[in-house]
């Protein structure tokens, strides 16, 4: 089961989130969607939950989307990859500053969006992408 963290402030972001991402199967895995409004409310269920991603909208409060990103990458127990959906492309400097590990600009394409996904929670896996054999 690969779980998956939707951080966004409104429910229908959420939603949309989900659907670019729900066909994001890994080796067949099934996807778990966890949700949450709020960057505290997403520390709390990465540490306890610890998804294989974790997607969020720049603009949440009252954490943040870079320091939840900053934050998630720190935590050797909780860390996973974190990709942030900006608003304006000329934050993409604090969403490394962060170290997120993807960036995806709004409007969102979701077909970009599952193409990062999939590759970063195959990296994090050690699945090789389809069409490439894993290096030993």
């Amino acid at each position: 089961m690969i779980k998956v963290l939707l951080v966004a402030s409104d429910q229908r972001v959420r939603e949309r989130l989900r659907l670019a991402l729900e066909r994001l199967e890994v080796t067949g895995e099934a996807v778990d969607f966890l949700e949450v409004p709020d960057g505290n409310q997403a520390l709390a269920l990465a540490e306890a939950e610890h998804p294989d991603l974790v997607v969020v909208e720049v603009g949440v409060t009252p954490y943040g989307a870079f320091g939840l990103a900053r934050d998630i990458k720190a935590a050797p127990e909780v860390s996973c990859p974190v990709i942030v959906v900006l608003e304006r492309p000329q934050d993409e400097w604090l969403a490394r500053w962060s170290g997120a590990d993807a960036m995806v600009n709004r409007p969102i394409d979701p077909f970009q969006l599952a193409k990062v996904a999939r590759r970063l929670v195959e990296e994090r896996r050690g699945v090789a992408p389809a069409g490439k054999e894993a290096s030993s």
